[in-house]
């Protein structure tokens, strides 16, 4: 089955943050999938006589309604990455919020050309990003690229917690 790029879009913050959190966890095996989701979010909640959601909170249960609604999609071996927001790294929010200033519409491509521009040696410049960040933040910004296109816009992938 095939899995739109942008389907975790329609996913909570916190179902994304779980996700992310499997994927970053050295216990469990990898890749994980939505089953191993579904065992995430159902792991604080013990019982086999009696169902599920008499014990479960309403936040729990609406993060069991959500998996469940993924996997009656797309399987419960569906990868878990498919699912996860991507956000920026804390050097390329700064250069987005930076490129604001001097690009129009703030798409990937267009903070890429404003990086390109000499964005980046200006914060670099004045201490914003450290020169050694300067290379990972060009190839994370163009691995975002990659998988979300040119026009995918920039502030999409700010994480304001």
């Amino acid at each position: 089955m095939i899995i739109a790029n942008d389907v975790f879009e329609n996913l909570s913050e916190e179902l994304s943050t779980i996700i992310g959190a499997l994927l970053n966890d050295e216990a469990v095996r990898q890749p994980a999938t939505l089953a191993d989701v579904s065992e995430a979010v159902l792991g604080g909640v013990k019982t086999t006589t009696i169902p599920l959601n008499r014990f479960s909170s309403d936040r729990i249960q609406q993060l069991r309604d959500e998996v469940d609604a993924l996997i009656d999609e797309y399987g419960d071996d569906a990868l878990a990455v498919r699912f996860f927001k991507p956000w920026a790294s804390a050097a390329l929010q700064r250069v987005i919020d930076a490129a604001r200033d001097q690009v129009g519409e703030l798409t990937l491509s267009g903070v890429l050309e404003a990086t390109q521009r000499g964005l980046l040696a200006d914060l670099i410049a004045e201490g914003e990003i450290a020169d050694d960040e300067a290379q990972t933040v060009v190839a994370e910004l163009q691995a975002l690229i990659n998988q979300h296109g040119t026009d995918a816009l920039a502030e999409d992938f700010i994480h304001e917690p």
